[in-house]
């Protein structure tokens, strides 16, 4: 019976995680995650909370249950793999943006046993007010596209941030995903050309235009070859050119 309930526990994390964290936000793939958290196996947990630190969730019942095993699991000790899902499990009870869990992991900060353990839930406090950025932009309705679906919408709206970091993510979602609406590619289309457009790049810009020509590359569209063809002549950096040259060989 254990075997089968980690089994079970096994598929839930491998299919939620293929799907792209940008997707999970509907009942039925947060009721998996509440399930593959009440496993018995720590490495699932642990995998569990990496899809929930990025995936922009507001499920108050989930965030619970996080802090539930927080609460009784913090100060059992240094083994690793029960240091690792603590860590992991702060850092998921961040992404809720919610500030009435600085006191839990400031509470950790301070007593637990393990250094490693007091690091992290210092750092995931002081990034609860970043993920609720976060959060406010995925979640935003107010120009959504009836033509695209929840997700979709989502990933539109980490596309056409100011946040670096959600534009990266989106487009990480974007190469990784089976499919999505045309639109999104032709938004990554439009930003990708006005990063290509600002002449004080930075390394993380540069990084996150690897990522969206990547992701161009996955629609097969010829049309986006121009685009990148202006990205490969625009840049002096030799991983933005390797990446718009690999996309373009792709769709050309």
């Amino acid at each position: 019976m254990i075997k089968m309930v980690a089994a079970v526990g096994l598929f839930l994390v491998l299919s939620l995680a293929g799907s792209g964290f940008a997707g999970i936000n509907g009942p039925e793939e947060v009721e998996k995650l509440k399930e593959a958290l009440a496993s018995g196996s720590s490495v699932q947990r642990t995998q569990i909370a990496k899809i929930i630190t990025n995936a922009g969730i507001e499920d108050q019942g989930l965030y619970e249950k996080i802090a539930a095993l927080l609460r009784d699991g913090y100060p059992k000790g240094f083994e690793s793999d029960h240091v690792d899902e603590m860590s992991w499990l702060c850092k998921a009870l961040a992404a809720s943006g919610d500030p009435r869990y600085k006191a839990l992991l400031q509470e950790i900060a301070e007593k637990a046993p393990s250094f490693k353990l007091q690091h992290y839930a210092e750092e995931s406090k002081d990034l609860i007010g970043e993920y609720a950025d976060r959060m406010r932009i995925m979640n935003s309705t107010e120009t959504w596209d009836d033509n695209l679906n929840h997700e979709e919408n989502r990933l539109a709206n980490m596309l056409k941030s100011d946040n670096i970091q959600l534009k990266k993510d989106a487009a990480k979602t974007v190469v990784r995903s089976i499919m999505v609406h045309k639109k999104i590619f032709e938004i990554i289309d439009v930003e990708l050309l006005g990063m290509q457009g600002n002449k004080r790049t930075r390394g993380e810009d540069i990084d996150t235009m690897a990522w969206m020509c990547k992701a161009l590359a996955v629609s097969g569209d010829a049309r986006y070859a121009e685009t990148l063809k202006q990205v490969m002549a625009g840049t002096m950096d030799i991983k933005l050119k390797i990446a718009a040259s690999k996309a373009l060989k792709q769709i050309d």
